[in-house]
């Protein structure tokens, strides 16, 4: 990873993007909202991180920004700034000019005509892939409708207003930048936890409850450092014959942690006092919500099992089980 684009996003978002700013844009639910921010990410180059250096960019892989979108979920970005840098990149690939506000990425329904967009209601525009093709929308001629208590929404859109870019695989790199973003997301939860235990244990560290709590903590870093492996594997593997099997296992693999995580963090700290739960929820909110999102881990368990069997590697359904084992192991030896 690219350690001075990470420390720069830290630095930005720690100064800028605290819980308060987070709530700020998530209550007033306005386009324009957080755009000072924006600009600050946008001066900094993060935005046009992958794009080529001679379209204005920097050119990295997106194994070297994924510490870039780990400090994305850590700090609970209220933009879709992950998605934008993927947008970015495959809008240079196409030589089509991109837009400088936030863009999302989505995937049309059933109709063709409408799509779920994370973010959307602090987007500009959406790269919406259908199954005619993947088109760039300006969300300003779209119907854009609030989908849920955060910032997603129902895009209603109409293809013939729309730019048509030369790009497939939008649910993989959606499921690939989600899962590094909650990688992050979840790193801070146990950092929350962790602070919690620690300032309220009692006396002697070594009484039962406090020996449970060291336990509960030790399951919760498993699944957050395994998650970020996963990610870490997936964004490596972009644009190589790897991408969707190492998303799907990244994706698969951060939405089966997220409601562990997130339950387990409450269960630790269900004395909290209400301004810290309230922090706490900023991040155990986005958890749940992008579970689900560019599919589930079922979805994305589905995916895997498939090419393996097809690649004659695995022949039962519950064989993914193994690949997490696998993934996990590495994770500890990084604990």
């Amino acid at each position: 990873m690219d350690d001075m684009l990470t420390t720069s996003a830290q630095t930005v978002l720690a100064d800028i993007c605290t819980p308060q700013f987070v709530r700020g844009v998530e209550l007033t639910q306005d386009r324009r909202a957080g755009r000072e921010l924006w600009r600050q990410l946008e001066a900094l180059g993060l935005l046009d991180a992958l794009v080529p250096q001679n379209q204005g960019g920097a050119d990295l892989p997106l194994a070297q920004a994924a510490g870039v979108l780990f400090a994305f979920g850590q700090h609970a970005l209220p933009l879709p700034a992950a998605h934008t840098m993927i947008a970015r990149h495959l809008l240079a690939a196409a030589h089509v000019s991109a837009p400088r506000g936030p863009i999302a990425l989505a995937i049309a329904d059933a109709t063709q005509r409408a799509a779920f967009v994370p973010y959307g209601q602090v987007a500009d525009a959406v790269v919406v892939e259908t199954s005619t093709g993947t088109w760039l929308v300006a969300l300003k001629s779209a119907c854009v409708e609030k989908h849920g208590d955060g910032l997603d929404a129902t895009v209603r859109f109409d293809t013939r207003t729309a730019q048509p870019l030369p790009a497939r695989g939008i649910a993989e790199l959606g499921a690939i930048v989600t899962a590094a973003t909650m990688a992050g997301a979840m790193q801070r939860v146990l950092d929350i936890s962790t602070a919690y235990v620690n300032g309220h244990a009692p006396a002697s560290r070594t009484c039962s409850t406090f020996l449970a709590l060291e336990r509960q903590l030790s399951v919760m870093a498993g699944h957050v450092a395994a998650t970020r492996v996963a990610a870490e594997q997936g964004c490596a593997a972009h644009r190589s014959g790897e991408q969707r099997i190492a998303s799907a296992i990244a994706k698969a693999r951060a939405s089966r942690a997220a409601p562990l995580v997130a339950n387990g963090a409450h269960g630790l700290m269900s004395k909290m006092c209400n301004a810290e739960k309230v922090d706490l929820q900023l991040f155990t909110r986005r958890l749940h919500a992008q579970r689900l999102q560019y599919g589930s881990e079922s979805f994305w368990d589905e995916v895997v099992v498939g090419t393996h069997t097809r690649d004659q590697r695995c022949v039962v359904d519950n064989d993914v089980v193994g690949i997490f084992d696998a993934l996990d192991e590495v994770a500890t030896l990084r604990l």
